[in-house]
């Protein structure tokens, strides 16, 4: 479920809610203006959070080892002149 806004639910409830669509000349405006070091920050730390989560929960060695578990294991030849 994702989050949203106290403001941004009662504007969704009572039908107000638009999501805002970029255009060239809001998206011209935005990367006009300078982003702030704070800004940044919270964008990056907000994109590390989404990496995060979309990782896998267990290790990757417990994957490997269930993927292994049904093949069986190539016996090698004896060497007859041991």
């Amino acid at each position: 479920m994702s989050r949203i806004s106290k403001k941004k639910l009662i504007k969704a409830l009572k039908g107000d809610f638009e999501e805002p669509t970029w255009t060239r000349e809001t998206l011209s405006e935005f990367l006009a203006r300078p982003m702030s070091q704070a800004e940044w920050l919270k964008g990056y730390n907000r994109w590390k959070k989404q990496m995060e989560d979309n990782t896998l929960s267990t290790p990757l060695a417990e994957y490997e080892f269930v993927e292994n578990l049904g093949k069986k294991k190539r016996r090698r030849k004896k060497n007859v002149n041991d």
